[in-house]
């Protein structure tokens, strides 16, 4: 089975630009869709601040994939139809409160035969791409390998030997390349949906290959087992059907996915109980990142008080910490190269724990969580960098 996914759009698919969408989608769920008219565009392309082209063609004719892939909605009789995920993204006390929550429950989910492509076939045999894919990087940590996939070893390991991600950690061990023969596309699209699932804190993209970032004890947590389990929703003859099952969450108590980060979440300041700095505090933390940092910066010095920290230190090498510019409750971003590092700045510890410490200040004076925009934590960066006495 070819794997199939939407192209060209990846600033759509970024978590932040998914949760502007669903509040759009949730809100003109329900509106009739003739032909011709677009309900969409001028709410969406307010929301989200991004150009939904071309304008002679309806938004949902050129972005169904995008909405329908990220789980947010379809059409059902001729109407615009919100999905339970799009409106636990919504909802303040929902069960999708950060991105970690949202592929905790996408991952396992998603699967081919998948309603949003034309060659849609339920007698097709049932392939969960994205727990294939996690438990191919499991095995390699647990054969002591560097905990990475490749584009071309998707193809050539996994799809060519017909993974179908139901497999265990044991068989992807012994798995070998075969021979496979990339067509059209097919490499542009699974590189997408490597990206894509990138934005989850316990994976990166760094050149051209998807990363595992946890420890070998963690592999066996009932949190990471619950993830690359597929749950098995078997495919509908009505493509709409299918696709409202796939996106179903009300049925039961939900209880997303929880991965421990490396290093226990002990930062008072930072923590508080909110599930979203947590999240924040894994990135901070990311060895993987650290390491790709360290390449990217070679020179220890404070973005914020501009202290070079070797010729302030000079027994020391790095005293450099990384710091996310971005909304607590968002992972790295992904853009048209794939995963960011424009978001993260290095920080002396002093300045790391005070700019930590500012945050905390302004959001308890706004009476707010989080962040309401990437925007908005820039600038309140900027404020802490702008008071901060030399």
């Amino acid at each position: 089975m070819i794997w199939r996914w939407d192209q060209g759009r990846l600033l759509y698919f970024q978590f932040d630009v998914l949760k502007n969408m669903a509040e759009v989608l949730s809100e003109l769920s329900g509106t009739s869709m003739l032909a011709g008219t677009d309900i969409l565009r001028n709410a969406l392309e307010d929301k989200t601040n991004l150009p939904f082209a071309p304008s002679n063609y309806t938004v949902w004719r050129n972005y169904k994939r995008v909405f329908e892939c990220s789980f947010l909605a379809t059409k059902i009789d001729g109407k615009l139809q919100a999905t339970d995920f799009c409106l636990e993204i919504c909802r303040q006390d929902g069960s999708i409160n950060d991105v970690d929550d949202y592929f905790s429950l996408y991952i396992p989910r998603f699967r081919f035969p998948f309603p949003a492509f034309q060659d849609y076939n339920p007698k097709d045999n049932v392939i969960h791409p994205f727990c294939a894919i996690l438990k191919f990087l499991a095995s390699r940590i647990e054969l002591g390998d560097e905990p990475k996939i490749t584009i071309e070893e998707v193809f050539g390991i996994i799809i060519a030997n017909n993974c179908t991600g139901f497999e265990t950690i044991e068989d992807y061990k012994k798995l070998l390349p075969i021979p496979y023969t990339i067509k059209g596309d097919q490499k542009r699209q699974v590189r997408e949906m490597l990206i894509f699932i990138s934005q989850m804190s316990i994976l990166k993209w760094f050149n051209n290959s998807l990363y595992l970032d946890i420890d070998n004890d963690e592999i066996n947590s009932p949190e990471f087992r619950k993830l690359i389990t597929p749950k098995l929703l078997l495919p509908n003859k009505l493509k709409e059907e299918d696709f409202l099952k796939l996106t179903k969450t009300s049925d039961g108590i939900i209880l997303p996915t929880k991965i421990r980060s490396r290093e226990s979440a002990s930062d008072e300041l930072f923590i508080e109980g909110k599930k979203s700095r947590v999240t924040h505090l894994k990135i901070e933390r990311s060895p993987l990142l650290r390491k790709v940092f360290l390449q990217n910066n070679p020179e220890p010095v404070c973005h914020m008080c501009e202290t070079n920290m070797s010729l302030r230190y000079p027994w020391t090498k790095y005293l450099i910490e990384m710091h996310h510019i971005l909304p607590l409750s968002s992972t790295i971003a992904i853009s048209t190269k794939g995963t960011s590092m424009d978001d993260l700045i290095g920080l002396c510890p002093s300045c790391h724990k005070s700019v930590h410490l500012f945050y905390k200040t302004w959001l308890d004076a706004e009476s707010i969580d989080d962040f309401r925009s990437k925007n908005e934590a820039k600038d309140v960066y900027l404020q802490a960098k702008r008071k901060l006495v030399i």
